[in-house]
């Protein structure tokens, strides 16, 4: 098992060339001050009362709720409308379902938060159960998060899965009594039955842990690339320049790793073409600064994350081997100060401080748009290449968490790739006219290409974690119109 812990930064590393501040200063948003709730910390887009990196824990507020609201806007959406599609029940009853992954014989595999490994087929079955390792979902987490991260987060079959039955996950467990964290995060392989039904617990094998001091930002999303190697996304947890630190820690990145070798003490092998095998730097990183790319995944030979913002704006990137994605020089398209996160500099470096160029996202969106809320937390997901909804086809799918802390209000989005330059974006709509109704947590793929959205009916301020909200959807074309004497209407 290889157990990296955070050092004092290197001088010559892809870092800040200062340590962050130490007083802990806190900025409550204008929408949660409407809302009167608490705020949604990392995934749903957003540290609400900063904690300025410390070790010690970040002191209570005082502040005292409003007793107002702030009325629904009525105005035009933000989103240009795009087009119309049905949704499909595949599984509900479930908890907090986030990541899904398909066999190329067809076998679906849902994880849901809490710590179970769920199968779909023949029909819906704990697959695996890792609760007695996995936090306890909800508990401890400090007043100024709202919405819990941690938990099972990712999962991916080996490219081989249909002959060697092995799969990996990764997941949030307990630090040990005498370690002064939050939890560590660990990412196992496990092997799974003769039939692919079940898999054994015990079959572990740990391959790579990280102390996280908070808990928050740990991303998690795993997937195989079209080379064979596992991708491993990891979250800046909590500090904003682990994003540039590519000599002392892995937070902050994506990583990319032989899970078929070994390589000196470590229980996986290096790719030699990752892009700090021979410089200086941690061999596993592939790309960095980020700040908390919580979902990703390939599309053909496309890694695609989606990268969480802080206070103003969400990003989606293409992620390419040695690049820099900006994090916290930038937010999105725009200048960022961590120090003061809701007023972005006008100018800002556009080179890290190796002098690599800070690469752009593809699709950006804000926060609030004429104080309206539009959208938290970036959702990352898939172009769309299945044979049956006409409508999405070369269209990438992603979603955004929520867009409000009172109700389910997650959105379903779609960008029209291109070869350079930024994607525009449709708002997908439902048949019916009805909202999506859910808190978007990931989106899924089968090995036809048909893609799902995997959420919770039930709102932040109703603790999800705490209910039996989960669902998951497949989406389906928009069902065809019927005349007024019952058949369908022209194709």
């Amino acid at each position: 098992m290889r157990d990296h812990t955070d050092a004092a930064r290197a001088g010559d590393a892809d870092r800040a060339p200062h340590a962050p501040p130490d007083d802990a200063g806190f900025d409550r948003r204008r929408f949660l001050r409407a809302a009167g709730v608490a705020g949604l910390a990392g995934v749903a887009g957003c540290s609400t009362r900063r904690d300025r990196f410390r070790t010690s824990t970040p002191p209570e507020t005082t502040e005292e709720p409003p007793t107002t609201t702030t009325a629904e806007p009525t105005d035009a959406p933000y989103f240009e409308q795009g087009p119309v599609v049905g949704l499909e029940v595949v599984a509900d009853g479930l908890v907090m379902p986030n990541s899904m992954a398909t066999a190329p014989t067809g076998e679906r595999y849902v994880i849901d938060q809490v710590g179970v490994v769920h199968a779909l087929d023949p029909a819906l079955h704990v697959f695996v159960d890792l609760t007695d390792r996995v936090v306890d979902v909800g508990e401890g987490l400090p007043s100024w998060i709202a919405e819990d991260e941690r938990g099972l987060v990712g999962i991916a079959l080996h490219p081989e899965f249909e002959t060697n039955g092995r799969f990996f996950l990764r997941y949030s467990t307990p630090a040990p009594d005498d370690e002064t964290l939050d939890h560590r995060e660990r990412l196992s392989e496990f092997q799974a039955s003769d039939d692919r039904t079940t898999a054994d617990p015990a079959s572990e094998r740990i391959l790579l842990e990280l102390p996280w001091e908070r808990p928050i930002h740990q991303a998690g999303a795993l997937d195989f690339g079209p080379d064979g190697y596992l991708y491993a996304a990891f979250g800046d947890g909590l500090n904003p320049w682990n994003g540039q630190d590519i000599t002392d820690n892995l937070k902050g990145s994506i990583l990319r790793i032989d899970v078929d070798t070994t390589t000196d003490d470590r229980p996986y092998g290096i790719p030699d073409d990752n892009p700090l095998v021979g410089e200086t730097g941690l061999p596993e990183q592939y790309a960095w600064g980020f700040r908390n790319p919580y979902k990703m995944a390939f599309s053909g030979d496309r890694l695609i994350a989606g990268d969480v913002g802080q206070e103003l704006y969400e990003e989606i990137d293409v992620v390419e081997k040695g690049a820099n994605y900006g994090w916290p020089y930038r937010e999105g398209l725009h200048c960022h100060d961590p120090d003061d996160p809701s007023n972005p500099p006008e100018t800002c470096r556009s080179t890290s401080d190796r002098g690599r160029p800070l690469v752009d996202p593809v699709v950006e969106f804000p926060h609030f748009a004429n104080d309206r809320p539009v959208g938290f937390a970036v959702i990352g997901g898939y172009v769309y290449d299945g044979p049956t909804v006409d409508a999405l086809a070369g269209e990438y799918v992603f979603g955004a968490y929520t867009s409000s802390f009172s109700e389910p209000a997650g959105r379903l989005l779609a960008a029209t790739p291109r070869a350079s330059g930024t994607w525009p974006v449709r708002e997908i709509r439902l048949h019916g006219g009805d909202g999506l109704g859910v808190n978007v947590l990931g989106i899924g793929r089968d090995d036809a290409g048909e893609l799902y959205v995997l959420g919770s009916k039930a709102a932040v301020s109703e603790k999800g974690w705490t209910k039996r909200e989960g669902v998951v959807y497949r989406i389906t074309p928009e069902p065809a119109a019927e005349t007024t004497d019952g058949t369908d209407g022209p194709a």
